[in-house]
């Protein structure tokens, strides 16, 4: 069961080197080696989304929380840094010099090559999308897709984010976290999601208790309606907690063909990837 307990006092923020709101959470705290002015410029460019591509500087204040006057010297600083780029509308958007931390990120994750053959086998078997991610904050964050023969819905791309709580990646990897890590992470959900919480609460119940049991987890539904998946997690010595998903829509991967059939497939995947990845 998922205790509904405040555990802010009980976990020292400092054992976690991942900050959720860093610029909230340090708001108050002294911490000399912590650099207030680079964590503002970083978290300005997480503004920048498919959703949100071209910001001004009153919406970037809005959304950090920021004075628009340091918005301003931010905004001023990322382009002459070739992070940001102005557009004709006096907005921003984020420029290729933000490419790089991507493409070295994405280059330095070595499993991707033991694990998209695998991946592929799966995809083309299911005619269905494979993927790989990680968490991101509350978020999980695709790092490979590959997809099945055939398949012409449900197109994501490497970089696309998906809720923790709602999605089948996201519960796999819950459901893998060691105990202080997952209390750490259900508690920020359930503040960020306050109103949501007692029916997120129970389709984490049911996810965490169904990874105990089969060694992978659902999404029905629950991330987007008609979208059905399955997921399983491996801990990968240099990666750390990585995620694998198969989802299609449901008129392509029912409830009965992923419990009976592509969850075992995806579990058996899974195996194979970490006795290769321990070969030798």
């Amino acid at each position: 069961m998922i205790d509904n307990k405040d555990i802010d006092s009980e976990l020292n923020i400092d054992t976690h080197i991942e900050l959720l709101e860093p610029i909230s959470e340090m708001k108050d705290r002294n911490d000399r080696q912590f650099v207030t002015a680079l964590a503002r410029g970083l978290e300005l460019l997480r503004c920048f989304t498919p959703q949100h591509t071209a910001l001004g500087n009153q919406e970037l204040s809005e959304l950090t929380g920021l004075p628009k006057g340091t918005i301003t010297r931010l905004t001023y600083t990322l382009v002459k840094l070739g992070y940001l780029k102005q557009t004709t509308s006096s907005k921003y958007q984020l420029a290729a010099g933000v490419l790089g931390f991507g493409y070295t990120m994405l280059a330095n994750v070595a499993i991707n090559n033991l694990a998209t053959p695998y991946m592929e086998e799966l995809a083309d078997y299911a005619q269905s999308a494979v993927a790989m991610a990680t968490r991101d904050r509350l978020m999980m964050v695709y790092l490979n897709v590959v997809q099945g023969a055939g398949t012409t819905t449900m197109r994501r791309n490497v970089g696309s984010y998906l809720p923790m709580y709602s999605s089948a990646m996201g519960r796999a990897c819950l459901a893998s976290m060691s105990t202080p890590e997952q209390d750490f992470i259900l508690d920020a959900i359930r503040h960020r999601y306050k109103d949501e919480w007692d029916s997120i609460k129970k389709g984490l119940e049911q996810a965490i208790q169904d990874y105990a049991d089969y060694g992978y987890c659902f999404s029905f539904g629950d991330w987007q309606p008609e979208v059905n998946a399955v997921a399983t997690a491996l801990m990968h010595p240099t990666e750390g907690l990585l995620t694998f998903n198969c989802g299609a829509p449901s008129f392509v991967l029912s409830r009965d063909k992923i419990k009976e059939d592509i969850a075992p497939r995806l579990l058996h995947m899974k195996n194979n990837i970490v006795s290769n990845l321990y070969a030798g």
